[in-house]
């Protein structure tokens, strides 16, 4: 419905603003002019994903000069479409459940968990309603982390060790947090073997423009081997604003399955991480993104 003051003319269209295309155009133009106090009906194609996953494509209205509006009270929320895709997978490791059992650290040191916002050595909290980059908020918990703050600082969780099947997926919704127009970091997963050795499976260079990305992470790979997760996030330059959300991280096994129960707490051992001889290639970066030069890897 037209709740403002102006008609919508037919040069008015229904665009996409951020979160999941979905197989949707750029924008839709409206059929017939609407006048204020008017209803109108507009009908968009969507192709449902074939990976699991909750998805969500926001939407405004554009007008003829190209000025968006949405909803709410100041006119500026967008509204969005929520598809979720599901099968017989089954969440078999929750890394915000086990957040309290992993070991955080930055440069200036171990870290507790929960932090203390605010806390110049970098924190992690959980958030239950995460405000994401796109201007929504999740429905589904996420962790906020944030780095030391400092130049190229990184915060960084060291899971309890994990038995990985054949197809096990990491998967998690990776952006900035809502506001935080400053942030340019690198989300990154690895994974440190019994030996102490620690390798890199995939890295997302996200710098704060309205929209999110879905990792889908495949860890068949690693079938058969016991393995702690590594999540790290390192900053792009200046960490001062840098805030940044795992939107539920975890990992999924194909098939029914009874997620393990929480194990003991990982307090590090006497040999400090070993990285994988030689550099791990970084994964590429995404279409249309850049990438800044590496920091040296956390250890």
């Amino acid at each position: 419905m037209n709740v403002g003051t102006c008609t919508w003319t037919t040069s008015y269209r229904l665009v996409l603003v951020g979160g999941d295309s979905l197989g949707a155009p750029a924008y839709v133009r409206l059929p017939v002019s609407v006048a204020p106090g008017q209803m109108v009906d507009l009908s968009v194609n969507l192709i449902a994903p074939k990976a699991i996953g909750h998805y969500r494509g926001l939407w405004k209205i554009s007008n003829a000069s190209g000025i968006k509006f949405g909803v709410g009270s100041s006119g500026n929320d967008a509204f969005w479409v929520d598809i979720n895709v599901a099968d017989s997978s089954a969440v078999i490791f929750d890394f915000i459940a086990n957040a309290p059992y992993a070991l955080w650290k930055s440069g200036a040191g171990p870290l507790p968990f929960p932090g203390t916002a605010g806390d110049y050595r970098g924190y992690a909290l959980r958030l239950d309603h995460p405000h994401l980059e796109g201007d929504t908020v999740d429905i589904e918990p996420g962790l906020l982390t944030v780095p030391q703050n400092r130049y190229y600082g990184y915060i960084q969780a060291i899971y309890p060790e994990f038995s990985v099947q054949a197809g096990d997926y990491f998967q998690s919704l990776v952006n900035c947090e809502f506001g935080a127009t400053g942030c340019y970091v690198t989300f990154r997963l690895e994974y440190m073997t019994s030996n102490g050795v620690v390798h890199s499976l995939w890295s997302w260079t996200e710098r704060y423009e309205g929209r999110f990305y879905r990792a889908n992470v495949n860890l068949t790979p690693l079938a058969g081997q016991k393995v702690r997760f590594i999540l790290t996030l390192l900053s792009n330059g200046s960490a001062s604003g840098d805030r940044a959300i795992w939107g539920a991280p975890r990992i999924v096994r194909l098939g029914s399955g009874t997620p393990p129960a929480p194990p003991p707490r990982y307090r590090g051992g006497a040999t400090a991480p070993r990285r994988s001889s030689g550099s791990p290639s970084p994964s590429p970066s995404p279409p249309g993104s850049s990438r800044a030069s590496r920091p040296p890897r956390p250890s």
